[in-house]
């Protein structure tokens, strides 16, 4: 049971879909029972690739796809004490042949109405929610946003989302390093390319002090995951090219489930998977570490 809060320094850094994988392979691959939500008030795209739809605060009629459930409704159970592992699940959208479930942003229109209705007690829910599920993983807003920072106190492991851009990593270093130095991080790069200057191993000694080979993974760049996530069939592109042996084992070989187009995209999407399954197990190790160590430390 862990909250995981994915974060970006700035906007645009892949930080969805970079969740969506990590989702998505914890659940095919590690059988662990997820939980899918988000936190931003707008311009935040977490349940179209999923579903088809995303919540339109400018439409004028209600979209029957969230009507009565989502965060709203999973604060308004929180503050009323009746925040069971029904009634939470009630408030979600599931999926077939998944043990993920995703829990709709708000709907509501206003932003004084979120800041005091929703974000002032999204954290009770948060913490409440996060007994029933093996990972509870936050989309939250990028920067120096107020409810993002009070969600890295509650949160078991922040990921920071990051890019292969100079500017980018040696911006947030300056300004954030010291600030997550002595916190729990896992650093992602997303739309990651291999033959970049600035790729993983690189980014690992440039950055030593921060960038661990244990703390670090990537989510490389693929044609075929753009699509699906263009698409809205991302969940159909993730169980092709996965599946699952047995309940908690990793395959570190997934199965491509019918041919792609041209010998480089399949290459291109054989290794997208294979970074995939590295990068979760790895980020899954820091957790079950993490929790080792509070055991250790409360003398259990």
């Amino acid at each position: 049971m862990s909250i995981v809060l994915f974060w970006s320094p700035f906007h645009g850094q892949g930080q969805t879909s970079n969740l969506h994988a990590i989702a998505l392979c914890a659940s095919y691959i590690y059988g662990k029972r997820v939980l899918l939500m988000q936190t931003q008030f707008d311009k935040n795209n977490l349940e179209s690739p999923l579903v088809g739809q995303n919540i339109d605060k400018k439409q004028t009629y209600d979209n029957p796809l969230f009507q009565d459930i989502g965060l709203d409704m999973a604060v308004t159970y929180s503050n009323m004490n009746r925040l069971t592992k029904n009634v939470l699940e009630s408030c979600c959208i599931s999926f077939a042949d998944s043990r993920l479930l995703l829990l709709p942003g708000t709907e509501t229109k206003n932003r004084e109405s979120f800041d005091r209705d929703i974000a002032k007690a999204v954290g009770r829910m948060i913490r409440k929610a996060n007994e029933y599920f093996d990972l509870l993983l936050i989309d939250a807003n990028s920067g120096e946003d107020d409810l993002s920072l009070k969600l890295m106190e509650l949160a078991d492991l922040i990921v920071v989302n990051l890019a292969q851009r100079r500017y980018v990593l040696d911006k947030f270093f300056l300004d954030y390093g010291e600030i997550f130095l002595n916190k729990r991080v896992f650093y992602l790069l997303g739309y990651y390319d291999d033959c970049s200057v600035y790729n993983i191993s690189n980014c690992r000694r440039k950055y030593k002090k921060y960038i661990k080979k244990h703390n670090s993974g990537v989510i490389p760049y693929s044609t075929k995951y753009l699509d699906a996530q263009n698409e809205s069939t991302v969940i159909n592109f993730m169980h092709r090219g996965m599946y699952r042996n047995e309940p908690h084992v990793p395959d570190r070989q997934p199965r491509l489930r019918r041919p792609f187009t041209s010998k480089e995209i399949l290459e291109e999407t054989k290794y997208f998977f294979g970074m995939i399954l590295l990068t979760t197990e790895k980020l899954l190790q820091v957790l079950q570490n993490n929790e080792a160590g509070k055991l250790q430390e409360e003398g259990l």
